[in-house]
């Protein structure tokens, strides 16, 4: 299954439409609120990394699939390894001077002027 690099709320959206998924369907599943889901949605702010597993294991799909989940875990590996981050930092800015380094989908610009 590929990723989604989209929003949480997007890439909710989406994945539910692909798999013709109906919210009250869901909030059996993950015994979440039918109107939370709607919420969801609609809103910008993603939910907590919890929610995000039980809709992940609601949809049958591996929570890896949100991008805020896998930036989470990211996040969590290097706090528990901080001798990672140099060399990932390296890595990173080695990928931006060959322009191989794709950024997830984002509705505004990362470079203002």
């Amino acid at each position: 299954m590929k990723y989604s690099n989209k929003r949480f709320n997007i890439a909710l959206k989406e994945i539910l439409e692909e798999n013709k998924v109906k919210l009250r369907g869901l909030a059996s599943k993950t015994n979440l609120n039918f109107t939370y889901f709607s919420k969801l949605k609609n809103r910008k702010k993603q939910p907590p990394i919890q929610t995000i597993e039980d809709i992940a294991n609601g949809l049958n799909i591996p929570p890896e699939y949100f991008l805020e989940y896998r930036i989470y875990k990211i996040t969590s590996l290097l706090l528990e390894n901080p001798r990672f981050i140099e060399p990932i930092l390296s890595y990173i800015e080695t990928l931006k001077e060959k322009k191989k380094l794709r950024v997830a989908e984002s509705e505004e610009s990362f470079n203002k002027k």
